[in-house]
Formats: C-alpha cells, structure tokens, sequence
C-alpha cells in the first residue's frame, strides 16, 4: 500500500521569501550574462544561460507564494484574523502524535499534518482563522474553494480531541493523448484540541461548516 504524503506545514514564509528573492535575482542575472555572452561568441547556447533558467523560471513562483503568507502569519499571531485559539499541553500533544502513529500509512484517514518528533516544552499552539490554521510553526490553508479545498469538517472526541477536516485536491491529469481529466484525491486533516478548549473548537467547526454550506 503506497505512502500518503504527510506536512508540517508552511514555515519561515519571510525568511523563504528571502531566499527565494534572492535566486530569482542570481538567475535572471545569469540569463543576462548568458545571452550577453552568446551576442559577443556569436555561439547558440551558454553555460550562464543554462544555470539561471532554472532559478529565473521557478524562483517567482516560490517568491510568490512564500510572500503572500507572511502578511496570514502575522495577521493570525497578532491575534487580527484569529477565530480561535489554544495550545496543546506537551503531555496531551504526545497522545494526539502517539495515536497518529496507529494509523496505517496507506490509508486515506492518514493525518496530512506531520507532527514534529519533539514536542517543545511549551506545548503547541493552535490558531484558527476563517481560512487557515497555525499549528504550532506550521500554516495550512483550509480554504472552501480553489485546487484544495475543505469538505467536511468535525469534532473527534477522541484522547486527545480533536478537529478533521475532509481535503479534496482537485488537479488535472491526462487521460489519453488527446484528453485530461480531473483528479481527485481526499486529504484529511486532523488538528488535536486541548482539552479546555473544546467549546472553541465548536466555535471553528460552526464557523467552517457554516462557509461549506454557503459555497
């Protein structure tokens, strides 16, 4: 039975935008000196222009979509876009990561959510805002429409509890030399709840089902 793929999630989007800015920048500065290079040699190719088409093609796309998350980070920690908020003391996180752990690596109830093998001392904190979720330095987007989007979502009143939500990635894929088709594949995404805070994790799943109907 085939792996599912498993995250911790986005993390370090400024210092990602960072290194990725700075890529994007050597290789369009490659490119440059690549064709520079080709007009004084009169030669169809360069090495130059072969090193900085990588970067110069891929760095924006990455360069994007890192920079577009930090403003969701600081809203989130700051409190501004916040639904709900709590963390997870480091005995309760042990369980939830211990009972992950049972779940057959095939199966298509295996957590997205990759717990990190030490759980800091603090505990981890979980922020929800009406599009996404923290767990602790990792960033799931939890939209309702677009390529991956939220199903269903509900309480697991499990040991300990916590919140899953049903993702189906819808992508594209060919099907014959003449024609793609769309794929689907389900997701699933369980965030643990500590146990004083179930009354706030109603408050996300209310707040979630209630964007599910609407869409």
């Amino acid at each position: 039975m085939k792996k599912r793929s498993r995250s911790g999630g986005v993390r370090h989007p400024a210092r990602n935008t960072i290194l990725f800015g700075v890529l994007t920048l050597a290789g369009f500065v490659l490119v440059v000196m690549g064709w520079a290079d080709m007009r004084e040699t009169g030669r169809s190719g360069s090495p130059l222009l072969a090193l900085g088409l990588f970067p110069a093609l891929l760095g924006p796309i990455f360069l994007v979509y890192y920079g577009t998350r930090i403003g969701a980070f600081r809203e989130m920690r700051a409190g501004r876009s916040a639904i709900a908020r709590w963390t997870v003391p480091p005995e309760q996180f042990n369980r939830f990561r211990a009972e992950e752990e049972r779940v057959p690596a095939g199966s298509v109830t295996v957590n997205f959510y990759k717990p990190p093998r030490d759980t800091p001392a603090e505990g981890v904190e979980v922020i929800f805002s009406d599009r996404a979720v923290l767990i602790g330095d990792g960033y799931f987007p939890l939209s309702t429409t677009g390529g991956r989007r939220v199903g269903s979502v509900r309480y697991v009143p499990s040991d300990p509890p916590s919140l899953e939500f049903g993702m189906v990635l819808v992508s594209g894929a060919q099907t014959s030399s003449a024609t793609i088709g769309t794929v689907r594949t389900a997701h699933t995404l369980r965030v643990p709840v500590a146990l004083d805070a179930r009354n706030q994790a109603g408050a996300v799943v209310n707040a979630y089902q209630a964007h599910i109907d609407r869409r």
